[in-house]
């Protein structure tokens, strides 16, 4: 889940109290606070499709005060630092903290957040998709990146994310639609398939954009990290903290889609 590192932040940074020293400086060295910055970012766009979609554009100030409460930064950040602090044993933080605090962990993280703050341009997005499209599939770096998504199982754990999210927001919405949930996961899962193609896409031409600065022993390097027990145990907190946080979002995003078109029943 380090794909969603984001953009500058504004914000100052904090964790909560009780994190210890070797978390606060993890997420230091994650940019965590910039994470959370894109993530608000991307959730004032999708207030704004949701309004559209659902509302008619009728969803004024107070669904927007709603979606930004919903994406409140110390939520996030504190999920993330309560995740990494059960999840990972103090030795894991310290190779963790070694590798993403080295020059190649910090040029891997920037080069991710610059990435992802282009990707928020459909232009950039669209065309960063067709170069994978029409990449040649064995290039170096086509060939490194294919297994560094493989070393981490992304594409399965991220569509089980984007499958368990979409379900968290209709179980949300239901309040207004009176669906069954029974019904929404076999919709989902019918639609298992193009949410992986969709996935795939997405991954490879977000990484192969990011990763084209990366010399090859970078790259090389990159990888080795993830298969060590940190990276992997790395890679699993990542998933489980951010799943907490878009699984609570996306239900709070229905339950606000539906208060809306309640409202606007009245």
């Amino acid at each position: 889940m380090r794909l969603t590192a984001a953009c500058l932040s504004f914000l100052l940074f904090a964790v909560p109290a009780a994190a210890s020293d070797r978390v606060e400086r993890l997420m230091q060295a994650l940019k965590i606070e910039q994470v959370v910055e894109i993530l608000r970012d991307e959730g004032r766009v999708q207030g704004q499709e949701l309004d559209e979609t659902f509302l008619g554009n009728t969803g004024g100030p107070v669904f927007e005060a709603q979606i930004e409460e919903i994406y409140a930064p110390e939520r996030m950040q504190q999920q993330i630092a309560e995740t990494f602090e059960s999840r990972l044993t103090d030795s894991q933080m310290d190779r963790a903290i070694v590798f993403f605090e080295s020059e190649v962990g910090q040029t891997i993280v920037t080069l991710e957040n610059s990435a992802r703050l282009a990707f928020a341009d459909e232009t950039i997005k669209d065309m960063a998709r067709e170069a994978y499209l029409d990449s040649a599939q064995d290039t170096s770096l086509f060939l490194l990146v294919d297994e560094y998504i493989e070393v981490n199982d992304l594409i399965d754990r991220n569509v089980q994310s984007s499958l368990s999210s979409d379900y968290n927001f209709f179980r949300g919405l239901s309040g207004e639609t009176g669906a069954n949930p029974e019904d929404i996961l076999a919709q989902l899962l019918s639609e298992k398939d193009s949410v992986t193609e969709e996935t795939r896409t997405w991954l490879y031409s977000f990484l192969l954009l990011a990763y084209q600065p990366l010399t090859e022993a970078q790259m090389r390097e990159n990888i080795a990290f993830s298969r060590t027990d940190t990276g992997r145990a790395m890679n699993e907190a990542f998933f489980v903290g951010f799943d907490l946080i878009y699984d609570q979002v996306y239900f709070e995003l229905g339950q606000a889609v539906s208060r809306a078109l309640s409202a606007s029943d009245l």
